[in-house]
């Protein structure tokens, strides 16, 4: 029987700062491959998959993946842009002065400015059209539009029955509205294609798919069918290294806006309770296909005390919190690099797939030049 190529899918969750432990994982991943397959330079790791899905953190990685940006510079972004994002770094860890700092909003205008500034000078003026007519790399990332409070993915035009609405959406104006964490983080107002100057405002997407995995699997379905298609869909998830949720409440279950953290721990819950729901109905969905497909979350190991202490909050851009994120990534890769399951080995074959990033091949033809 011949072997069918399957269609193999990233889905990115969000998480904050604590986007630099999946740019960490995915490029310590790729050179590992790089080294075992003797290749030279990086990898262009997003021209591994068909699609590419990521929410608020993660959709600005699945923008650069599809862009081709390199996963350093994707990971230069979080580390020198972070304190300007989320300013105040030296107060938001404290308990009282973190939790006033969140409630009055403060620093999220000049936050705002920075995180735009940042993302222009990282994926300059792309738009998911260009990127999508560019590479073939099908993108999807969700948001929420707060006028209607209606669900909404931008997507590339990879369907026949879409009409293109997002082909000419900056990617940065897509990266502000997945990213629009509420209280961390202004609303993002964009101005809607089609010329006729009319805005939308747009909040985070993990408000409803902070695991996107299961818009991943739907999308995949539908471009396999659209195409007539008959291959399996390979589809990988990478969290953000999210906290173990979870409290035990003993006594005092009467609890305020005080005592919800202001709303963060509610959006904390929801975060841990949809990586796990939808990981089960994305897995699924893959099986009742019946022909090989699969969803896998690619694995992390328990995070040391001090580790888990950091990831309580997704605003934390301190040095010794990144350096502790990627130090974390480097350890889970090479956990799940020895890993004989067999997604683990598929996805060992997926980036193997990769092409050399055209930084590298434009750098080794400079110097045989």
């Amino acid at each position: 029987m011949e072997e069918r190529t399957p269609f193999r899918v990233l889905c990115l969750d969000g998480g904050g700062m604590r986007g630099v432990y999946q740019t960490a994982y995915l490029g310590t991943f790729a050179e590992r491959i790089s080294e075992k397959l003797n290749l030279q330079g990086p990898l262009d790791v997003g021209s591994a998959f068909d699609l590419v899905v990521g929410t608020s953190t993660g959709g600005i990685v699945a923008c650069g993946l599809a862009a081709g940006v390199p996963l350093t510079q994707m990971q230069g972004l979080y580390a020198k842009a972070g304190k300007k994002i989320f300013p105040l770094q030296w107060v938001r860890p404290l308990p009282i002065l973190g939790k006033l700092v969140r409630a009055f909003g403060i620093g999220t205008v000049c936050g705002d400015r920075a995180l735009r500034k940042t993302l222009i000078d990282t994926l300059g003026n792309r738009t998911i059209g260009s990127v999508y007519d560019d590479r073939k790399i099908a993108l999807a990332v969700p948001t929420l539009d707060l006028a209607r409070h209606a669900a909404v993915v931008f997507k590339s035009q990879h369907l026949k029955r879409l009409n293109g609405r997002d082909n000419k959406r900056s990617l940065v104006d897509v990266c502000m509205a997945t990213s629009a964490a509420p209280i961390l983080r202004s609303m993002a107002r964009l101005q809607e294609p089609g010329g006729s100057g009319a805005t939308a405002t747009y909040v985070d997407g993990g408000l409803w798919a902070n695991n996107p995995g299961l818009i991943g699997m739907m999308e995949a379905t539908e471009i396999l069918k659209d195409r007539g298609e008959d291959r399996p869909i390979h589809l990988f998830m990478l969290g953000t290294l999210p906290s173990q949720g979870g409290e035990e409440i003993h006594w005092w279950r009467h609890r305020a806006a005080w005592g919800w953290g202001f709303g963060l721990k509610a959006i904390s819950a929801s975060l841990n309770a949809q990586a796990v729901g939808y990981d089960y109905l994305t897995s699924k969905m893959a099986e009742m296909r019946g022909d090989g497909s699969f969803a896998y979350r690619l694995p992390a190991q328990c995070p040391s005390n001090e580790l888990r202490d950091y990831l309580t909050n997704m605003d934390d851009a301190r040095k010794k919190v990144l350096n502790a994120l990627t130090r974390q990534a480097i350890s889970d890769v090479d956990f799940a690099f020895a890993s004989g399951v067999t997604e683990m080995k598929e996805f060992r074959s997926t980036l193997a797939t990769a092409r050399p990033h055209p930084s590298a091949a434009n750098k080794e033809q400079n110097t045989n030049g």
